[in-house]
This record gives structure tokens, sequence and C-alpha cells, in this order.
């Protein structure tokens, strides 16, 4: 492993740990950190492949929804409203709408591609702190989450790069399925092993269902983040993580993910 990727990684993982046990408003700031950037890195690959994107519609409604959904989840429900997160969703959609409305030269792929950033960064990405939230075990449900994906993806570098002969994808061509197989298998193992270490509660049934989510839409996502770099002929996001890329390249993983390990904590407990 290349010294800027290491040191990233030893100095990223622990920080990324804490954050996860600390929970609530210090985690749910560092969330909104990574989406700030994110939205950063999007608007900025768009950019640089000449792609018409809202920079101030994406921005500050893309800021704005994730703020609204975490006070919804939060303070909002609890006073018996949860009205926020559908009013921000709402001025979004319209706002778009507008600024296309009154510009000089009108782009309806403009407004797919705004609409896109902010309900793929902000919207899947907020899913981070929902999860987090859940009682009684959000905290080993993210922990699990991402540490899973760190392990997934490792496994599928690793074996790929030693075994791989059969490209996965166009999109990626450094992929293959063999390594994609890998990641399948050592996501669910990890979710198990997870499991048993921390004594968790959760069935064996919900930690086949979450090991294979993550070993399939985990990688799915990755590719799909992929596409769109690919769109605008570009490496990574950005270099705002030394050997590893920009934010929403670490990421990527986890805008699939997010929602849907959350919803199906949700709705299989």
């Amino acid at each position: 492993m290349p010294l800027p990727r290491f040191l990233t990684a030893i100095a990223g993982i622990p920080l990324v740990i804490w954050f996860i046990h600390v929970g609530g408003l210090t985690y749910a700031c560092f969330i909104f950190t990574v989406i700030m950037l994110s939205l950063y890195e999007y608007n900025s690959l768009l950019k640089l492949g000449r792609k018409p994107v809202q920079g101030a519609t994406l921005f500050i409604m893309g800021m704005l929804l994730p703020v609204a959904l975490f006070f919804d989840h939060n303070y909002a429900a609890q006073a018996g409203g949860d009205n926020f997160a559908g009013f921000f969703i709402t001025l979004t959609v319209i706002f778009t709408m507008i600024y296309e409305l009154f510009s000089t030269h009108k782009y309806l792929e403009r407004i797919g591609l705004t609409l896109l950033g902010i309900f793929m960064v902000s919207w899947c990405l907020f899913h981070l702190i929902a999860l987090r939230d859940l009682r009684p075990d959000g905290e080993w449900l993210t922990f699990m989450l991402i540490v899973t994906v760190w392990i997934m993806d490792t496994a599928a570098y690793v074996i790929g790069r030693r075994f791989g002969r059969r490209k996965l994808s166009t999109i990626s061509p450094k992929k293959t399925w063999e390594g994609a197989a890998a990641g399948f298998i050592f996501a669910i193992g990890s979710v198990f092993v997870l499991r048993l270490a921390a004594k968790e509660t959760v069935s064996p049934a919900f930690a086949l269902a979450a090991g294979a989510l993550i070993g399939v839409f985990g990688q799915v996502s990755d590719i799909a983040e992929s596409m769109l770099k690919r769109a605008v002929g570009v490496k990574d996001s950005s270099n705002l993580l030394p050997g590893h890329g920009g934010v929403l390249d670490r990421f990527d993983s986890y805008i699939f993910l997010a929602p849907i390990i959350y919803y199906l904590a949700v709705f299989t407990r």
C-alpha cells in the first residue's frame, strides 16, 4: 500500500470509529461535513466534464435537506410533527425548476443532474445518521456497515488483483468477477464475525441479509459513482484524501447501502 494511502487510513479509521461511538450531534456534524464535501466534489466533477448543474441550488438545498431530515428525526417528531423534510424536498423540486425557467440558456439536463446530486448525495448519505440513531443498537449497526464495507473492499481488491481474470464492468476495468465474489463472501462473513464478537442480538437471518446486501449493493454503488467519473473523464472525485482520492470516492459504497441497511433494520426487526 502506498505511504500516503496508508497514512490517511491510519489517521482516518480511528477518527471515524470515534465519531460513530460518540453519536448524537457530533456524529451528525461529521456526516454533514461528508455530505458538504461530496456535494462540492460532485459539482466539480460536472464542471470538469462541462455538464450543466445549478451550483447554488445543489449546495443550498443539498445542505438544507439533510438538516431538515435531522431535525424531523430528532426533534420535530417528538413534538408531534415531522413535515420539515417534506417541505424542503418540495422546495428543492420547485426551486430547481424556477432556476431553469429564468435562466438565459435553459437545459433540462441541468435540472436532472442537480436533482441527482441532491438526492444521491444528501438524501442517501443522511441515512448514515438515521442508522446511528436507531435504538437500541444503532451504534453497532453503523459500525457493522462501515467496517464490513472496509473489509469487503479490501478483499475484492486483493483477490481481484491476484486471481481476477474476468472483467466485472467496462466502467471499472480493474474490477473483476473474482474480486466481486470475494467481496461478497467476506461481507457476509464479516457481519457474522462482528455479530458474534459484539454479542449482538440480531438474528442470523438479519446478519445473512445484511451481509448479502452489503456484498451486492456496496459494490454496485461503487461502480455507479465510477460511472459519473468516467462520464466526465476523471479518475478521482478530488485529491482531498491523499492516496484515496476524494470524500465521494471513500463514501461511494454508502450511497446505496446507507438507506438499504437502514430500511432493512426498520422493516425486519
